[in-house]
């Protein structure tokens, strides 16, 4: 039985496969593209600059929901009921499957790979050897231990950069008219390899590659040892401007993030399985991101992710769910996933938050089926965590809650002893929401952190100074608190750095009126 259109085929094996039991499968794929797509888009076979994954031409094993009818019209048009994004949480049976699909757990990898002779190409693994046969270039590349089911081929004429971390390689492939980020990435690299070896676990490989591949599209991904990193967002990206955020710096963490999250622990294929993976990367390049440029850069990068995860709410055509449900929705375990874990951070303390973190790694990298689960790692948040946070961890994790934070009004007064007597009205309200977006108020049960700064004529943002950073208690939606400072205030802040999820990111901080 097949279905030539879809690509789909059943094949009966003449004698069942026993458990453990090994059978060859040769495949020929010949990809041709006369002419162009309708809609313009660039093809993943270029002349200079191939990039490909074994999901986009190499047989997939076992039922495909990725291919399923997704419009909801169209499905009630068939009587095919409404579309299931994802195995629940608590579905005990679909932990046999990790995200990265039901053909394979863990597998052994080596593969031989050709390209023209100008060029290089390169997959996972280890160069074993490379010779030259009929005017092209042969590579073979074994990998030294399991990895998941999920590698890359790519072709370029490269330039190559070398580095190194304690003397392991890192290697930067890219175009010969594109080193301008080059160093950053290297340099990106070993800051993550302090912080990822240092805080988690060890490095599992003993090299790592950034390959380039041309503006057709924008993203990186990270592969075993091997990091896709598209042209437009990392190698000739624009970054001369000091107080933008070096997005650059950021994404190389964030792909290294994944040889530990996605590589070293992978998760069951049910909801939550993107928290594991996506929010636990873009934490562990916070952490770098702010080791390196500071806590002015970290204010910048999570009012950034609140404003896009606050915008993006507004299309869920389904249901929005908690961070440890997410069923793959880019606006949650992205952004939402920053905000969390960053406070979460900021709560219970760094070293506690690594320290579960190292312990989940311990324990489920390289787990076999039943894969992990977010539940999992709550569980080892939770045990390193007091028990006085376990309610905001619930909040943060569980539910879907909200702040409203605002200054109202500052004012100061400088005193005969030369202090400054500030005087901030604020106000306050929390609330939680469910899947559809209503709103339920709540008590606003925790402290808030508030701040006053300083600031010298003229100065920008990145130069202010901090005369006062503190968490209180506070009482009632408008509470008016007075603070001594020893300087003149600039600006008075509520939650001065979102960290919380509030629904306006602007209206935390304000100017002081000097009476």
């Amino acid at each position: 039985m097949s279905d030539k259109e879809s690509g789909f085929s059943i094949l009966k094996l003449a004698q069942p496969m026993q458990p453990g039991a090994r059978l060859p499968l040769e495949f020929v794929v010949d990809v041709r593209r006369p002419g162009f797509s309708n809609g313009g888009d660039a093809d993943v076979i270029n002349l200079n600059g191939t990039f490909f994954n074994n999901r986009a031409f190499f047989p997939q094993l076992g039922y495909q929901p990725g291919m399923e009818l997704q419009d909801r019209n169209e499905r009630r048009k068939r009587g095919l009921g409404e579309p299931e994004r994802m195995a629940k949480l608590e579905n005990t049976a679909a932990r046999q499957h990790s995200m990265f699909g039901a053909e394979a757990d863990w597998i052994s990898f080596e593969t031989t790979v050709s390209t023209s002779g100008e060029q290089i190409a390169l997959a996972p693994g280890y160069l074993q050897k490379s010779w030259k046969e009929n005017g092209r270039n042969y590579y073979q590349y074994k990998m030294d231990q399991k990895m998941m089911p999920f590698f890359a081929y790519l072709s370029a004429d490269w330039q190559v950069k070398k580095g190194d971390w304690k003397g392991m390689p890192i290697e930067v492939y890219h175009d010969r008219k594109h080193a301008y980020n080059v160093d950053r990435m290297i340099m990106a690299t070993r800051k993550s390899l302090d912080y990822f070896t240092t805080q988690f676990t060890p490095y599992q490989h003993k090299q790592v590659r950034i390959l380039e591949f041309p503006n057709y599209q924008s993203f990186a991904q990270s592969f075993a040892n091997t990091i896709p990193f598209s042209e437009s967002i990392g190698f000739i990206a624009d970054l001369r401007d000091k107080e933008a955020i070096d997005y650059v710096f950021y994404v190389t963490a964030h792909e290294m993030a994944h040889q530990w999250w996605g590589h070293q622990v992978t998760a069951a294929n049910v909801q939550g399985a993107s928290m594991l993976i996506e929010s636990l990367s873009q934490y562990s390049a916070l952490m770098v991101m702010e080791k390196e440029y500071g806590r002015h850069q970290m204010r910048r990068f999570l009012r950034y992710e609140l404003d896009r995860y606050l915008s993006s709410r507004g299309s869920e055509r389904i249901e929005e769910l908690p961070l440890y449900k997410v069923e793959n929705q880019d606006y949650i375990h992205y952004r939402k996933g920053s905000l969390v874990f960053y406070r979460l951070r900021d709560e219970i303390g760094e070293a506690a938050l690594n320290r579960a973190l190292k312990r989940y790694l311990e324990d489920k990298g390289y787990q076999e089926s039943p894969f992990t689960t977010s539940s999992e790692l709550l569980d080892y948040i939770r045990a390193e965590a007091p028990a006085d946070k376990h309610a905001l961890i619930a909040d943060l994790f569980e539910k879907i809650v909200f702040y409203d934070n605002r200054v109202l009004d500052a004012k100061a007064v400088k005193r005969a002893d030369g202090q400054w007597d500030v005087t901030m009205q604020l106000h306050l309200a929390k609330m939680e929401a469910d899947g559809r977006g209503k709103e339920t108020p709540r008590a606003y049960d925790e402290p808030v952190e508030i701040g006053v700064f300083a600031r010298a004529p003229g100065a920008k943002e990145q130069d202010e100074r901090v005369l006062l950073l503190e968490k209180r208690m506070l009482t009632g939606d408008k509470p008016v608190v007075t603070v001594t400072v020893k300087e003149q205030p600039f600006e008075v802040g509520v939650d001065p750095y979102n960290k919380m999820i509030d629904r306006v990111s602007r209206d935390n901080r304000k100017a002081v009126s000097i009476d």
